[in-house]
């Protein structure tokens, strides 16, 4: 099926899709009565500024506390605990919920957001980089959510969407602006919803160290029918539902420790095209059905990469080129070690001209 036509269909049944959900689901930002257990709860601290100001609109701070993730009435709810700051930061939501996919972010996926899906994926058809996924994850489409000052002292929030087809160049386009709560919603002409309510002020605190998501009950909801998914209309189960969700800078080009599923304690991730989740303790998805009682722990120490010394757990600082110094290690008892340099002949802990001169001193001497 063509593009156009996709197009074309998508906003037919998104007609009767709005109709037949609008009974059935109203998206405000809150964690709806009867909602699923979470599939993942954050198990650290954000990065990315801890909100207090309690509005359902401007929030100064990022994070993300808990999935919860359903299927109902044909329609796939997927619902993360948190905060998205106001400054055009970017939620990333990635499903994989049908055969297919893509494991790593392909070149030629749809232009949206100004080129920010491209930039998380291959820098062109031929290279190796590109944003990788867990190995039992292959998402199947892409859901991005921003917000920030309309420039009049409101609060505006703006949706993109795209399919993530296994050779890639599927549909994408522009869902729609909107603000926080109920009247605020993001309604994309397929038939997604998104809604915002930022005024949680608990989970988890600011820093990277290990903290818990638990018991947040506002922040970012989506609702994607499911012919959104099933777009060749195959009559898909829709009973194997995986998300990846995860804060971006504002260019889509910084990844933050704010993911879910969660990352170990630690700093935040840097450019999501050289960012393998292969390499990183645990499963950076949620999974439908699957339920989270308590929040992750992870066995964490001191990592030394030269002299700077950092708290991260024994993967995370061997994939990063460090040397783990064990579970339960400190920075403060057991700080990273000078290294020993061979150009200091005179052992005196500087190379300068003394050294020279103590080398030239030895000149023509036998080692044995």
């Amino acid at each position: 099926m063509s593009h156009w036509k996709t197009a074309l269909t998508f906003s037919c049944v998104a007609s009767l899709a709005s109709a037949s959900l609008a009974g059935v689901f109203l998206s405000d930002g809150t964690l709806n009565n009867g909602a699923p257990e979470p599939s993942c709860l954050q198990g650290v601290a954000t990065n990315f500024g801890d909100n207090d100001l309690g509005q359902p609109g401007f929030s100064n701070g990022s994070e993300l506390n808990a999935m919860h993730i359903s299927y109902s009435e044909g329609a796939i709810v997927i619902f993360v605990s948190g905060n998205l700051e106001a400054n055009f930061n970017k939620a990333e939501f990635f499903i994989d919920a049908r055969p297919g996919g893509q494991n790593q972010l392909l070149s030629n996926n749809p232009d949206v957001d100004f080129e920010g899906l491209r930039r998380m994926g291959n820098s062109n058809e031929n290279a190796t980089d590109g944003l990788i996924f867990d190995e039992d994850f292959k998402p199947d489409i892409w859901v991005g959510l921003t917000g920030g000052d309309d420039g009049n002292g409101g609060y505006e929030t703006f949706g993109n969407f795209a399919e993530l087809r296994t050779q890639g160049n599927g549909t994408g386009f522009f869902l729609g602006s909107g603000s926080s709560g109920a009247e605020g919603v993001i309604n994309g002409e397929n038939g997604i919803q998104i809604a915002i309510d930022n005024s949680n002020i608990e989970g988890v605190g600011s820093g990277t160290g290990q903290d818990c998501g638990q018991d947040v009950i506002t922040g970012i909801e989506i609702l994607i029918p499911n012919f959104v998914v099933d777009w060749d209309f195959e009559g898909l189960p829709f009973d194997d539902i995986k998300v990846c969700a995860f804060i971006n800078g504002s260019g889509h080009d910084f990844v933050s420790n704010q993911v879910l599923g969660s990352i170990p304690p630690g700093d935040n991730l840097g450019d999501p095209r050289g960012l393998n989740f292969n390499l990183i303790d645990g499963d950076q998805f949620g999974e439908m059905g699957v339920v989270a009682t308590e929040c992750p722990e992870f066995a964490i120490g001191a990592c030394c990469i030269g002299t700077n010394c950092f708290i991260s757990s024994g993967v995370n600082c061997e994939a990063g080129g460090g040397s783990y110094n064990g579970d339960g290690s400190s920075c403060d008892t057991e700080p990273c070690a000078i290294p020993e340099c061979p150009t200091d002949v005179n052992a005196d802990g500087v190379t300068d001209v003394n050294d020279l001169l103590e080398l030239l001193s030895k000149f023509g001497e036998i080692c044995i």
